[in-house]
C-alpha cells in the first residue's frame, strides 16, 4: 500500500472507533494474506480474474466484543 493510499484510509478512518478500525486492518490484512495463498490462483483459473476480486471483496475480517479469554493468554482481557 503506497503512501496516499494509508492517508486516505487514515482520513477515512478517523473518528471511528477502534474496534471499526482494528475489523477494517484485520479485512485488508486477511484478503492481502488470500490473495497470496495457493488458493488465489485456484480461484482465478475457477471463476476468472474480475469475479475472483469481487468474491475476495466479500470476505470480512469479524471481531466480536466480549469474547472470553483462552488459556493462552493472549485474548482482549489480558492485554
Amino acid at each position: 500500500m503506497g503512501k496516499g493510499k494509508r492517508i486516505k484510509l487514515g482520513r477515512r478512518l478517523r473518528g471511528t472507533d477502534f474496534l471499526t478500525h482494528a475489523q477494517a486492518v484485520l479485512t485488508r490484512n486477511f484478503q492481502k494474506r488470500i490473495r497470496n495463498s495457493a488458493i488465489w490462483p485456484q480461484m482465478v483459473a475457477r471463476f476468472g480474474e474480475t469475479k475472483a476480486d469481487e468474491l475476495l471483496k466479500q470476505c470480512q475480517g469479524e471481531l466480536r466484543p466480549g469474547w472470553m479469554a483462552d488459556e493462552t493468554g493472549d485474548g482482549s482481557e489480558d492485554i
